[in-house]
């Protein structure tokens, strides 16, 4: 397998859990008025984005570090 395609598939996987884990946190909201319950539910999310934010960070700066820009043009002799 072509070493581009893994981490193309692995940095997908990522992005699914970190999608999951959202998409978790949101529907896992108490339909009560219980304090207590409104509290913990605050504070997992808190904990789910705060954990998102890392992930997204670190999955931009490997793939700004795996990224092969090529900042000169080439022109063709006329």
């Amino acid at each position: 397998m072509d070493k581009s395609k893994f981490k193309f598939e692995k940095e997908i996987e990522v992005l699914d859990q970190m999608f999951n884990d959202m998409v978790e946190a949101i529907h896992l909201k108490p339909d009560g008025n219980d304090i207590e319950e409104l509290r913990l539910y605050v504070d997992n999310t808190y904990s789910v984005l705060n954990s998102t934010a890392l992930r997204v960070k670190e999955l931009k700066n490997q793939l700004l570090k795996d990224s092969k820009l090529i900042l000169e043009t080439w022109n063709p002799p006329a």
